[in-house]
């Protein structure tokens, strides 16, 4: 099946922009007009977008899905992270979390996701639970990926032997773990044990890494690693960010990401404004909106190696998209970091709108019977799936009405 969408404002790889119209084939982009093209392609649906911007789908490089929860969970600033964890277990809210299925938790975290266009998702859980969801419609969950906790022996013990899981990579699939997430001397070690292990290489990509020291950046740096920077979860559970200036200065690829929102992070919006004032704080603006947009779409589809089919909008790549109004005398950047997952015109994963404006209902493939009328945040929306059943449903199983801050859906009367 052939869509179009219309004069767009298309982001390109180069990160300018140019007045095309969309081509889509099923899953995937078939190809880019220029104003006036010829469709040589018998096109089933088509919708004019009038000027609006499009980008890329997000990619989220990391979340932990199972950890979707309503409430900010634990003690907080910790020096150390497993002090943060071992105050959760304590909590009312935890406890009525784990009243919950994996199912519950990981649709409303899709949800979390989609509706702030994030449209690939790296959940960092033992795959026989997240593989489980790989395939959903909601958004994309990396697969043919390699992962532990963390290297220390305060780790959560969910992955088998750190060299065995490396060895599975061959050196080429992502190896991703949590480093440098506290003071104590085990934690302070580990960029050292996983050197050590052979298992730091231009293939592991290390979550966090609030605390890791100079020496520790120039040995990722010297092995070709990545980093995943959580500014919002950082800032939230020790109060501090990772040494940005001087990764940067290393060279060190990056990419964003929210954990999970026991956490209290909100999605990646919230994350880029945290990152933003950080920028303005402490870096002279040196990190902007459009460095966070590229962290979020092609950086982040290179380190994960997913490049091929996410990250930008070209040909062959997944239909991937987030639509938005065009604000005049502002750059699109700029615009796009401040909106909030209500302002979206539409977003689409796989070429099916998931959420957007009733007017680009007839892009989507699916039956239209699969939607729903919603307010998101109070403003009307159509959403894929039955979104206010499933959180009813998880407020019966708990005996208590909670609300989602970063999904706060209700039926559009």
């Amino acid at each position: 099946m052939f869509k179009l969408l219309k004069n767009g404002l298309v982001l390109q790889p180069d990160f300018t922009f140019k007045k095309q119209s969309i081509l889509t084939q099923d899953e995937t982009i078939y190809d880019l007009l220029e104003p006036n093209q010829t469709v040589l392609k018998t096109v089933d649906t088509e919708i004019d977008l009038d000027g609006q911007i499009v980008f890329p789908g997000l990619i989220n490089g990391h979340d932990h899905l199972i950890d979707t929860c309503w409430k900010t969970l634990g003690k907080r600033p910790v020096e150390n992270w497993y002090e943060w964890e071992q105050s959760i277990h304590s909590e009312p809210a935890y406890k009525l979390q784990q009243k919950l299925s994996a199912t519950d938790l990981y649709i409303v975290g899709m949800y979390k996701n989609i509706i702030s266009g994030a449209t690939t998702v790296v959940d960092h859980y033992p795959s026989e639970v997240s593989s489980t969801f790989t395939d959903h419609e909601l958004v994309s969950i990396l697969k043919n990926v390699y992962q532990s906790h963390s290297v220390s022996e305060k780790r959560l013990h969910w992955s088998s032997n750190i060299q065995e899981e490396y060895r599975r990579t061959h050196g080429i699939l992502p190896f991703i773990l949590h480093a440098g997430e506290g003071k104590s001397k085990e934690i302070s070690e580990e960029i050292d044990t996983l050197n050590r292990l052979g298992a730091l290489d231009k293939n592991t990509v290390i979550c966090d890494g609030v605390f890791l020291k100079e020496s520790e950046l120039q040995l990722i740096a010297s092995k070709n690693a990545s980093i995943v920077w959580l500014p919002e979860f950082s800032e939230r559970i020790f109060g501090a960010q990772p040494d940005i200036k001087k990764i940067r200065e290393l060279g060190i690829k990056v990419c964003i990401g929210t954990d999970g929102s026991n956490s209290g992070t909100i999605n990646m919006q919230s994350a880029f404004k945290v990152a933003l004032k950080f920028s303005k704080d402490f870096l002279n603006n040196e990190i902007t909106a459009k460095d966070l947009v590229k962290m979020s779409t092609i950086d982040a589809a290179k380190i994960f190696g997913i490049d091929k089919e996410a990250g930008s909008i070209v040909p062959g790549k997944h239909a991937d998209f987030i639509v938005f109004e065009d604000r005049e005398d502002t750059d699109p950047f700029d615009t796009f970091v401040k909106l909030r997952p209500e302002d979206f015109s539409m977003v689409l994963h796989k070429g099916n709108m998931i959420v957007g404006n009733d007017e680009f209902r007839r892009i989507s493939s699916i039956d239209y019977s699969r939607y729903s009328e919603v307010k998101l945040n109070g403003v009307s929306k159509v959403l894929y799936g039955r979104p206010v059943h499933l959180l009813e449903r998880i407020s019966a199983k708990l005996d208590t009405e909670i609300v989602f801050p970063f999904f706060d859906v209700t039926d559009d009367d």
